[in-house]
């Protein structure tokens, strides 16, 4: 990590390599879980690689209005908490429905493994294609700060689902 911490933050989000994304989209009516594996090098031990994984949960959308978007986040950065809010502030497309801005990484898991970053990150796709989660994510990203992809993930995974998710809503005659 360098002695800037926003240039931490940028660099960790713009890195993020989504090598498998989750195959549906966010839930309309009910929570998602999203089970993420973030694969990263040791950035001071050669040959060495970490493998974290857990889970995302994301509340059910609602309609918001741009003056009710208050965020929380648990189990969070500071950088990651940062990156959501910047995200807030700036991408119009969260202005429309609430996609539970209560983010909690939970069930987390981490081990470290001597093999290349290739292998290991072909290793961990293999075995989510085999599990046949539609809400696997499979990602390489920077060791530090680590959860700056998990933020990354779930505004990613919002930008994926919105249409869908406004038309089940407008079917359902819960859109305005």
């Amino acid at each position: 990590m360098s002695s800037n911490p926003d240039f931490d933050r940028w660099y960790a989000a713009r890195q993020v390599k989504f090598i498998l994304s989750p195959s549906h989209h966010l839930e309309t009516f009910g929570n998602t879980l999203v089970n993420y594996h973030l694969v990263s090098e040791l950035p001071d031990y050669p040959g060495k690689v970490r493998v974290r994984e857990g889970r995302l949960e994301a509340h059910p959308p609602l309609v918001i209005t741009p003056t009710a978007a208050n965020l929380t986040a648990e189990g969070f950065s500071p950088a990651a908490r940062e990156y959501l809010e910047f995200l807030r502030r700036h991408d119009v497309s969260l202005a429309i429905l609430k996609y539970g801005y209560h983010l909690k990484s939970d069930n987390f898991s981490e081990q470290i493994l001597t093999e290349s970053l290739a292998t290991v990150t072909e290793r961990v796709k293999a075995a989510v294609v085999a599990s046949g989660d539609r809400f696997a994510a499979v990602m390489q990203g920077e060791d530090e700060p680590w959860d700056v992809a998990l933020v990354e993930l779930w505004r990613r995974e919002v930008d994926k689902s919105a249409r869908t998710n406004i038309s089940e809503l407008k079917a359902k005659g819960k859109l305005f």
